[in-house]
């Protein structure tokens, strides 16, 4: 480990635990197999849920405004669809049918299937509507599937920003800032230091060569 760094990641501990195991001769061959694939599993676990999931809100810099605008297009697309009537377009300000493929563009991140779209989107518009009555802002914390649905396709949206980080092996100025603003977000919101941050970068597009 660097003499210069002043933190231990969670990768840094697991990797310590993983040597420590295979370095004794006093385990069993057999445990010390059973215990280093317990660590790499835990290492998946919390990585790929925990720590994929903050770099993917670090990407943006107005996240949950981003999100927040997802989610009422998403609802605003809903009602027109199960009122079967037309929505008008905020761009070009005609009317249109509602954005089928859209919807399911967002419901597949959570693996809604065809036959359980209706009833998914029934169930969003009925806590949508509990909310205005109670005088409530139907948000990102009011309904958790979505919540998850909406992260995940604004986080598709992105995709060239890590994978820039992932590819360029002398990157610019202008991949550069968009490294560092990643990074800057992890440290100032997410209770990363640069260490850390830089360790859940490199491990979020390590993951996305390998899709």
């Amino acid at each position: 480990m660097s003499s210069n760094r002043k933190s231990l990641s969670t990768m840094d501990v697991l990797l310590a635990l993983k040597d420590g195991i295979e370095s004794d001769a006093r385990i069993d061959p057999k445990k010390k197999r059973k215990w280093v694939d317990y660590l790499v599993l835990t290492r998946k676990d919390f990585y790929n849920r925990w720590v994929k999931e903050d770099v993917h809100k670090a990407l943006f810099v107005s996240f949950e405004q981003e999100a927040q605008d997802l989610l009422n297009k998403y609802l605003d697309e809903v009602e027109a669809m199960l009122d079967n009537r037309q929505i008008k377009d905020p761009i070009t300000n005609e009317e249109r049918r509602p954005d089928e493929r859209f919807l399911r563009a967002v419901e597949e991140k959570i693996h809604i299937s065809e036959s359980g779209k209706q009833s998914f989107r029934q169930e969003v518009v009925r806590k949508a509507m509990g909310a205005y009555k109670r005088g409530a802002r139907f948000g990102l914390d009011s309904h958790l599937q979505l919540n998850d649905a909406v992260q995940h396709y604004l986080f598709d949206q992105r995709r060239d920003v890590l994978r820039l980080v992932s590819s360029a092996k002398r990157p610019d100025d202008e991949i550069r800032t968009k490294i560092s603003a990643v990074e800057k977000r992890l440290v100032d919101e997410y209770g990363y230091d640069s260490h850390s941050a830089r360790e859940a970068l490199n491990y979020v597009t390590t993951l996305l060569a390998q899709e």
